[in-house]
Order: C-alpha cells, then structure tokens, then sequence
C-alpha cells in the first residue's frame, strides 16, 4: 500500500462509522448505474425493447439513491462538523455522486433515443448503431468500474491514469468517440437518422467525461489537490 492510500485509509479514521456507512452507499449508487449500463449493453445485443425500458425506467432508483445520499451528508455536517481530511472526504463523495446521478441520466437517454425514438438510429463506416453502441459502452464500462474501485481503495494511481493519462484506455475512448462524429457528419444518411446517431454519441461523450470527473475527485479525496479543469 502506497502512502497515499494509507493517508486516505487515516480519513476514516474520526467518524469511521459514518464515513464507512457514507463510502457504501455511494458505492451502492455506483453499483446501480453500473447495472444500468449493463442492462442497456444487453438490450442492444438483443435488440430488447423490455430490456431498454428497464434501463429507462431504472433512472428513478438512482435519482433517489442520490436524494438518500444528499440526506445523509447534511446529516452528517450537522452532527459532527468535520474539518481537515473528514470534510475533504465528505466533499468529494458528495461530488461523486453527483457525477453517478448524471451517468445515469445519459444512460437512460441513450436508451430512449435507441429504442423509443420514431426515427431509426445510423450507425457509420457499414457497423449498425446498435452494435457500435454496444461496442462503446464495452470500453466505458470497465472505465467506470476502475473508478469506482479507486474510490473504495483510494488507489491515486489508478485515478490519475483515469483523470489524465494520454495514452489511457480513457483517451482512446474519447478519440474513437470523435472518430465516429466526424464519420457521421460526412456521411450521406438520411439528417434525423444522423441526428439520433449524433444525440447517442454525445451522451456518451459526456458519459466518458463523467468518468474523469470521478476519477478526479479520487485525487481530491486523498491529496486535497483539485486537478479539475487543468
């Protein structure tokens, strides 16, 4: 164990009841956005109108799951009123759920724009829209689990990696993103079928970015320093 993963492990060592209770329940959330993006990736595989619609439908859940979270933060400022690593620790798991909140939401949108949508979706280069997508939230997803796992075992390598390696499965995912939406802009497909493809693209665009924000949070929660628009 490095010494910044044993500085973070000391953060719980105050209020290492409530902080334990408030890492599981953000965990918690992350587990069910997981899920979600997992039920959306087989629904594409199966072209699964029941499938999509739980995805749709599992926004909900995690919308409250925030909403619990949130309670129990002004809970926990109110009673303890943390300061140093205890407040640091509390404000980055506030930020990361917000961040989850968001995943889930572009997660829900791109399975309405895939499957309830009246237009059909494009893909690009010959490959169906279906099977790119699926193909994309392959690479995203592992991304998102090595995320949340640096968070539960402050792992700042993996964070940074995450937050800023150039050469980082991240990266690449980002490039294969704006790949695909300089081919869909050129492409001669009909404009609505285009526009969907491009509505699903930026929603994992900002799905990827999400990630990094989390990421960037680890870093936050055990060094102190914000890394965030640098």
């Amino acid at each position: 164990m490095t010494q910044l993963q044993r500085a973070g492990r000391h953060i719980l060592k105050r209020f290492d009841k409530d902080m334990r209770k408030l890492q599981k329940r953000v965990l918690k959330m992350g587990a069910m956005v997981l899920e979600q993006m997992e039920r959306l990736q087989e629904a594409l595989g199966q072209e699964d109108d029941e499938q999509a619609r739980q995805v749709i439908e599992g926004d909900r859940p995690i919308d409250l799951q925030e909403v619990k979270v949130d309670k129990f933060i002004i809970r926990l400022l109110a009673r303890r009123s943390p300061v140093g690593g205890d407040l640091r620790y509390i404000v980055a798991a506030s930020r990361i759920v917000t961040e989850l909140e968001r995943l889930g939401d572009e997660t829900a949108q791109m399975a309405s724009a895939l499957f309830q949508e009246r237009q059909a979706v494009a893909g690009c280069g010959g490959t169906p829209a279906h099977a790119e997508v699926r193909a994309l939230l392959a690479r995203l997803m592992p991304l998102f689990e090595s995320a949340l796992e640096a968070f539960e075992h402050y792992d700042y390598r993996e964070a940074l990696s995450l937050a800023r390696d150039e050469g980082s499965p991240r990266a690449e995912l980002d490039r294969r993103l704006a790949d695909l939406m300089e081919c869909t802009f050129e492409s001669r497909q009909p404009v609505a079928q285009a526009a969907n493809f491009v509505l699903v693209l930026r929603a994992l665009e900002r799905s990827v970015r999400h990630v990094r924000n989390i990421a960037e949070h680890v870093v936050y929660l055990i060094t102190g320093e914000d890394i965030r628009h640098r």
